[in-house]
C-alpha cells in the first residue's frame, strides 16, 4: 500500500507540474479581428427611352443617378476601415460604346474620390470592374454621404431607337477589410 501511495503523490506532481506555464493574459492585447463584408451599392437598368427628352424626340448622351450611402459615417466602420473593393457588373446591349463615371461625394456634394472612367464596348454584356480603395491613402473618403454615377454614350451622330428593346444594366457592391483590436 506504501509503494500506491508514493506512486500517487509522485502521480499529483507531474499532473500538476509538468505541464504547466504562466498563462499570459496580455495576448488579449494583441489580438487584432479582420472582418470581411460585402453590401450591395447600386443598381440601375436603363433603356435607350430613358436618354430622351419627355417628348421622346431629343436625345441625351448621359444619364446621372445620385444614391445615398452613409456607410462611412458609422464611427466604428471610420476607425477601422482599411481598405475596400468597388466590384461592377455591367451589361451593354447598345449599339455604342458607354462609360461609366462615379464619383463619391460629400455631404456639400463636392467629390472626395473619382473612380478611373469605366469603358464598355457597344454588345459587351459581362463586363466586369474592380478597383480597390486603401484608406490611408485617401482618408478624405471617409466623409463620403453620397455617389455620383454617369452613364455616358458615345455620341455617334445617329439618334437611337426610342423603342429599341436593349438595356444597359450597372450592378456594384462594395467589400469593406476591416481591422480592429481589442485594446
Amino acid at each position: 500500500m506504501k509503494s500506491f501511495k508514493k506512486y500517487s503523490i509522485l502521480s499529483y506532481f507531474f499532473i500538476f507540474f509538468s505541464c504547466s506555464e504562466s498563462l499570459d493574459f496580455n495576448q488579449l492585447d494583441d489580438y487584432v479581428s479582420k472582418p470581411i463584408f460585402t453590401a450591395a451599392l447600386t443598381y440601375f437598368k436603363v433603356v435607350p427611352a430613358k436618354f430622351f427628352d419627355s417628348s421622346g424626340t431629343i436625345q441625351r448622351n448621359s444619364v446621372t443617378e445620385i444614391t445615398n450611402f452613409d456607410v462611412l459615417q458609422n464611427q466604428f466602420i471610420k476607425d477601422n476601415l482599411v481598405k475596400f473593393d468597388l466590384n461592377a457588373q455591367i451589361k451593354n446591349e447598345f449599339d455604342r460604346d458607354a462609360t461609366i463615371n462615379i464619383q463619391f461625394l460629400n455631404a456639400n456634394n463636392v467629390a472626395v474620390y473619382t473612380f478611373s472612367p469605366i469603358f464598355i464596348e457597344s454588345k459587351n454584356t459581362n463586363f466586369i470592374y474592380l478597383e480597390e480603395i486603401v484608406i490611408t491613402a485617401n482618408p478624405t473618403i471617409l466623409s463620403t454621404t453620397k455617389i455620383k454615377i454617369t452613364a455616358e454614350l458615345e455620341n455617334t451622330g445617329i439618334q437611337m431607337d426610342v423603342n429599341d428593346p436593349s438595356e444597359f444594366e450597372f450592378k456594384s457592391s462594395v467589400t469593406f477589410y476591416l481591422e480592429s483590436s481589442l485594446k
